[in-house]
């Protein structure tokens, strides 16, 4: 009788901070404890992602809390069916505007206003999101609006890889970005920019990344996808534990991994994230665990839904009912994992 060949689940991430969870369950074994052969694969982008989740070249990946939604619809892409069985983490971005604007007298969401209708640039400013079609481009567009600032009309929305933003605000070739981390405290140590604002600040609670499959590996491997989701629950609540937080800092930091040092990493976990020019934002900047963060319930799927179809019209041509959402943000995947994990 032949034996069926094993393949590995191929796990796509972003150069994030809030790719933590995966980056630490493969550097610490626990993918291979649970009986799976992870192969964990650092791509330079969401476009990349995106792609190669569709092709089949990645199994499961890491992904912007609407990109389930633009692949179900076929928004710039092959229209796939991919599902999400779990809330990676919620909140976790900054908007970063460049120190020449502090220079020039901005300090605050009002002052950028003044300074965008007086009209002293010879052109339009130019502020980067890593997609359209993500939470960084709907909670930029959330902050400029209650500034009285149109993101249509009175700026350039560009879209850059993340690890591209702080080559591009160095070079002047963007004026500002709102991103995940270490990208903001990069800037802010290079003397590059500053934040006004955090995700945090602007939608607290907002789903970020999920766990993204597509349903014809979900069909096949189903039981793996569960695992899966089991030891990204535990690695979850590592990354939030206080405790493990030194080893969970060099881990993040290797080459391999986040190639950062591990003190800029702890920015964004140390509950007091610098903002530049001595102001300092309490809080949770970003979070991976408790209250239920990783459930992908229908009612934060819904607020994503609602947001990519406001800021992304075409998204919104073929509106999807709540059975839909439902359909894509699995919540019975997530609960059959945490009803059958072993503690």
């Amino acid at each position: 009788m032949r034996t069926r060949r094993t393949t590995s689940i191929r796990l796509g991430y972003v150069r994030l901070l809030d790719a933590a969870p995966l980056i630490v369950a493969d550097s610490l074994g626990m993918f291979r404890d649970a009986g799976l052969d992870v192969e964990l694969i650092r791509e330079v982008g969401w476009a990349t992602i995106r792609d190669k989740l569709a092709f089949g070249e990645l199994d499961v990946a890491q992904a912007l809390s609407p990109m389930p939604f633009v692949m179900q619809q076929g928004v710039n892409v092959a229209k796939s069916d991919v599902i999400a069985g779990m809330v990676l983490n919620c909140n976790g971005n900054a908007i970063t505007l460049s120190t020449d604007l502090h220079n020039e007298g901005v300090d605050d969401g009002a002052s950028l206003r003044r300074y965008i209708k007086s009209g002293f640039r010879p052109r339009k400013l130019v502020l980067g999101v890593v997609s359209l079609s993500s939470s960084h481009h709907f909670i930029l567009c959330r902050w400029l609006e209650a500034h009285g600032i149109n993101p249509i009309e009175d700026v350039i929305i560009s879209v850059l890889p993340p690890e591209q933003m702080v080559r591009n605000i160095a070079s002047r070739n963007i004026d500002g970005f709102c991103v995940g981390e270490p990208w903001n405290s990069l800037a802010i140590e290079e003397g590059l920019g500053w934040c006004p604002a955090t995700s945090e600040e602007i939608s607290e609670g907002y789903p970020e990344k999920v766990l993204a499959t597509t349903e014809r590996f979900y069909s096949y491997r189903p039981d793996e996808y569960i695992q899966m989701i089991q030891v990204l629950k535990k690695a979850c609540e590592l990354c939030d534990s206080i405790d493990q937080r030194e080893e969970i800092l060099n881990i993040l930091s290797k080459s391999e991994y986040l190639n950062c040092r591990p003190e800029t990493l702890a920015h964004a976990l140390s509950g007091h994230f610098p903002m530049g020019y001595e102001c300092v934002s309490n809080g949770s900047f970003i979070r991976f665990s408790g209250d239920d963060v990783n459930k992908p319930d229908v009612a934060r799927a819904s607020l994503v839904y609602e947001d990519l179809c406001r800021y992304v019209p075409s998204a919104g041509e073929k509106p999807f009912s709540k059975s839909m959402i439902s359909r894509i943000y699995r919540e019975s995947i997530y609960e059959q994992a945490m009803s059958t994990a072993v503690n």
